[in-house]
Order: C-alpha cells, then structure tokens, then sequence
C-alpha cells in the first residue's frame, strides 16, 4: 500500500498535465470579443488588421477562439484564394451597315465608315464599281466600334425591336481594317415572346478577344429586325486578395531608416511613401530575422511623390511575396540620393478567414500573439461535412469587435513564450510534468526493487 500511493500520486500528475498547460485568453498578447450569430453551428471569421499585426507566428498557429467557459473551441484556417470579379457590361458605340437591294449578303465585302454632320454609317464596298452612296439606303447590319475592349468577353446582349415569337438568327464576325473578317457565332437565336413569356436577347461569346477590332452583327435579309443597342460584358476574372494595410513606424539608422515588425505574419508587400513632396529616391530594401544577424538584400527600387497638374503620383509598393522578417532597413541605393526625413511605411498583408464551431455559451473571445505556440487547427474539411470548394463561403459570418481590443501588459506575460522562437509555456510545462513524472516513476521503481531485496534476505527477517 505504501507504494500505491507514491504511484497513484504519479499517475495523477500525468494525467493532470493537459489541465495544468491548457491555453487560455491570458496567455495571448491580444484578445477581442467575437459577435456570433445565433443558432449557428459553423460559421466563419474574419481576422482584423489588428489581429494579424500582432501575430507571433507565420503560419498564424497562435490563434484560438475561446468560449464563455474558457474552451478553446474548433477552428479551420479558409486557404487563400483568388477572389471572382465579375465586370458590369457596357454600351458600346453603333453605326448602322447601309446597302443597295442588290447587296443581299455581306459575306467577306469590306466596309467603309462615313460621317456626314449629324451620323456615322457604314457602307458596303464591292470595289471601283461601287454604287453611289445615295442608293444604299437599306440597313442589312449594324457595326460597334469596339476596338477600346481589352480582355476576353462573356456575351452580347441587344436592345432590338422584332416581331415576338419569331426568333431572329444573328452572326457576330471581327475584323480589324473592314475587310478581312472572322466569324465569332454564327446564327444564333434571339427572340421575345412578350406578355411576360420568356424572351433571350444575349449571343454567348464566351473567351472572345475585340482589342482593336470592329464588330459586325448582321441577320437575314428581310428579317422584321431593328437593333438599338449592343451591351458587351467582360469575361469574369479572378483577382488577388485585397490586401490588408498596417502603418509602421521607422527610425533613422545612419542614411537609412530601420524598422521593427511587432508581428511575425508574412509580408506580400511593402507600401514606402516619402515624407516629402517632391521627392525620387532609389532605395534598397533589407532584412534580417533577429537582431545582431547580418542584413540581407530583401528588395529594390524606385519609391516617389511627385506632383504634376494640380495631383500627386506614389510609387507602387515594394513586393516581397509574403517573407517574414522581424526587422527591416530602408536606405538609398546610391550616394547621391538621401532620404531626408523617415517615410511613412506601410506593410500589405494577407486577409485570414476561419471556420470555427460556436460549441459552448458565449462570450466567444478571439486571441492572438504568443510566440513558439503550437497550432491546434484542423483541416478545413474536417470541420464542415462534405465538404465541397466554396461551401465555407455560404456559412454565417461572426464578426470580430475590434473596439473591445484587450492588451495583455507585457509585464504579465512569460518572458519565454514572448522571445521569438523560443517554446511556449504550455510546452514548458508538459516538458516540467513529463519530467517530473519521470522522477516520480523512478523514484517508485527505486522502493519497490528495494523492498523486494528486503523481502528476499533471510538476515533481515526478525
């Protein structure tokens, strides 16, 4: 019995571990109150500027969500994505296709514009016997000037009058100088049928290019067809992540200026703007992960505030395709330039959207910045069932209250878990009871083979 309890002891300081090294809001440098939406198993979050400025780790694995209890509940980091762009359409400019009776088909001919004083219109040129332009008085298509168009197209849609119920078959070609033309669709319907019956007034023109090209709509002749208008949508496109902005704060170092990241989230980009007007400047941008460590070229280039015409030109910001630094230098790349005063620094970040599961009651609080943590985040998979791509993007969103944003004092915080790169507490103090327990282990093993040796030797029976 006396070593059952030395045992038992042991056994229950193991066991106890997970309690005793638990994260909780505390630990964490910044906290904020987190609104959920009612009823809602899942739903999504979107980190604040605020949060990602004070994270301590690059693969942002100090970030937990605790409930009212204190838990910390289940969250998944959403990847990053590009987002969709889906472009307004837009009316393009029309000029009617004039002909003679005996031009019944456009085919290949090529086309001349012609501006009188009150209109533009465009005539059909079958060579050096062409016929007066008076005698072309019959519209048999419509050209749009849309060589201003940049990019692929999705569709056409025309504002038109036509008979309803009798579709109209339209055919789309391009040409660049009016005479040699390439057909884009051919023949396609467009129809209404009026009194609220469905109707289709669109020609798909999925992946088309019109850079400097005309456009040519034309349909059979005779059809009761009069075009009014032509709108051009743009293809969607996918787009970067807007990304999110954090001022910093440089001081002078010799001709340059150093600035310290209080964060440790990878840098896409950095935004230097020079302090005063007037000012182009050749500058070298460079970095090290800690003090005392060699500065390494990071980036070049040209940064500027220039005015002309009543308005003032930046120069874009430096790309640094998310590298993560914790110290950064700015200065001149040659003698002859200098940076008189420290510029106003800006770092681009990456947004960061989660999923988390509101198990528990409420306040939910958002906690971030502790350096050497390890992550507990799952597989974004794991969380929703079924998961499909795009499925957390239909899920509540939960909205961080960055007025209610709780500093943790510095002096309050293990000094260990804050220096970069060094192990959090709750590892120090799985490492203290593994090793603790160890001892105890050993110490029990030690008084159990020593009463079997007592219990062994004759001499020591009485």
């Amino acid at each position: 019995m006396r070593i059952l309890a030395p045992l038992a002891g042991a056994l229950l300081l193991v066991n106890t571990a997970g309690a005793l090294a638990a994260d909780q809001p505390e630990d964490f440098a910044v906290r904020f109150n987190v609104e959920t939406v009612p009823n809602a198993s899942l739903q999504r979050l979107a980190m604040p500027r605020e949060a990602l400025a004070a994270l301590q780790t690059a693969d942002a694995a100090d970030v937990r969500l605790f409930n009212g209890t204190g838990q910390s509940v289940p969250i998944a980091l959403i990847p990053h994505r590009k987002e969709t762009v889906v472009p307004a359409p837009r009316e393009w400019p029309i000029y009617p296709v004039m002909a003679t009776h005996q031009q019944q088909n456009l085919g290949n001919l090529s086309l001349r514009i012609e501006k009188t004083a009150d209109r533009s219109v465009v005539r059909v040129i079958e060579g050096a016997n062409t016929e007066p332009a008076a005698a072309a008085t019959r519209q048999i298509a419509t050209l749009v000037d849309s060589r201003p168009i940049k990019g692929p197209l999705a569709e056409l849609t025309v504002d038109a009058e036509l008979a309803p119920g009798e579709p109209v078959a339209l055919t789309l070609a391009a040409s660049k100088d009016l005479k040699n033309w390439r057909t884009l669709a051919q023949d396609v319907p467009v129809f209404r049928f009026g009194a609220g019956g469905p109707d289709s007034m669109q020609v798909p023109v999925p992946g088309v290019h019109l850079e400097d090209e005309y456009l040519r709509i034309s349909w059979p002749p005779g059809a009761a067809f009069s075009l009014r208008g032509v709108r051009i949508t743009p293809a969607a496109s996918a787009a970067p992540p807007r990304l999110l902005a954090v001022p910093l704060a440089a001081r002078p170092d010799g001709k340059g200026f150093v600035i310290a990241l209080p964060f440790a989230t990878p840098l896409q980009a950095l935004d230097v703007r020079p302090a005063d007007a007037n000012t182009l400047v050749p500058v070298r941008l460079s970095a090290r992960s800690a003090r005392g460590e060699p500065w390494r070229t990071l980036a070049t280039g040209v940064v500027y505030r220039l005015h002309a015409d009543g308005t003032e030109s930046l120069g874009p910001p430096l790309e640094l395709n998310g590298a993560t630094v914790r110290e950064l230098r700015i200065e001149p790349a040659a003698d002859d330039f200098v940076l008189a005063n420290a510029p106003h620094v800006t770092a681009l970040l990456l947004p960061q959207e989660w999923v988390f599961v509101a198990s528990g009651p409420p306040p939910f609080i958002l906690a971030v910045g502790r350096a050497g943590t390890e992550t507990t985040r799952l597989p974004l998979a794991s969380l929703i069932p079924g998961h499909t791509a795009g499925a957390e993007d239909k899920l509540p969103a939960a909205r961080v209250d960055v007025a209610s944003i709780t500093r943790q004092p510095p002096g309050k915080l293990s000094r260990i878990s804050q220096a970069l790169g060094a192990p959090s507490t709750r590892s120090l103090v799985l490492w203290a009871v593994l090793i603790g327990g160890v001892l105890v282990l050993g110490g029990v093993a030690w008084a159990v083979m020593r009463q079997m040796k007592s219990t062994d030797n004759p001499q020591t029976r009485t």
